[in-house]
């Protein structure tokens, strides 16, 4: 009888113990999707501005028949929003949309750098609660697998989008958001910067660009995993 009911509380326990790791994951998604519905709604406000300047130079370029820029206006429009626009202002586009479009630039990048951190916040202490409970998956190995499966699904995007540069930079470019340089860097899968000088991974956060045989530039990963940098120059990862 005792083992009877010893054998029952261990179950009873371990049903309990799954219940939770499933109640956190719920709320722990719940206010990564919050979180992300208030990012876009913030992303969204900050491009407004420029929107409107773009409406502004469509309605102009429409007036005088330029083809050439409304072309580029519509271009313009979708990158803006896809997430896709470049630090450089297209040629065809007018002068006068520097300024809004670099405040945009800039606000985009400082939201949503902020926005990851808050994320962070959030993936540690829901990674707090599941190590708290990890003492109970000692003799329980489907507590301690379901617990494995959540940490391995947070973790995974922690710091993202990119974690680790020796599998995440290859394939990727980067944009120049702060201080003078190279205006992008595509980092190919061949090795090859910009399809010129070679690149070497030498940690998970930090690429060498070897300019020549006797000087080269040492990147660094930032923990949001989307910018590189090097002294006052900073890249931004262009999203997909």
């Amino acid at each position: 009888m005792k083992n009877c009911l010893i054998l029952a509380l261990a179950c009873f326990t371990g049903v309990a113990s799954a219940q939770t790791v499933a109640a956190l994951s719920q709320t722990h998604q719940a206010d990564s999707a919050s979180l992300a519905t208030r990012r876009d709604a913030e992303i969204d406000r900050l491009r407004q501005p420029y929107l409107a300047a773009l409406v502004e130079a469509d309605q102009a370029a429409t007036k005088t028949g330029n083809t050439e820029m409304l072309r580029a206006i519509e271009q313009e429009r979708d990158a803006v929003k896809t997430g896709k626009l470049r630090m450089e202002l297209p040629e065809a586009l007018p002068r006068k949309l520097s300024p809004v479009r670099r405040a945009l630039l800039t606000g985009e990048q400082r939201a949503r750098l902020a926005f990851d951190k808050q994320q962070q916040a959030i993936n540690a202490g829901y990674l707090q609660k599941l190590g708290a409970l990890q003492l109970r998956a000692a003799s329980d190995p489907a507590l301690a697998e379901q617990i494995a499966k959540e940490k391995a699904r947070v973790l995974a995007g922690i710091r993202g989008p990119i974690t680790d540069l020796q599998s995440g930079l290859p394939g990727t470019q980067w944009r120049l958001f702060a201080g003078e340089g190279y205006q992008s860097l595509k980092f190919g899968k061949d090795g090859k910067v910009n399809g010129n000088w070679m690149y070497e991974i030498t940690a998970r956060d930090k690429v060498s660009v070897i300019w020549d045989k006797s000087s080269s530039m040492t990147l660094t990963l930032a923990k949001d995993g989307s910018t590189l940098s090097a002294g006052d120059k900073i890249w931004a990862l262009e999203r997909e």
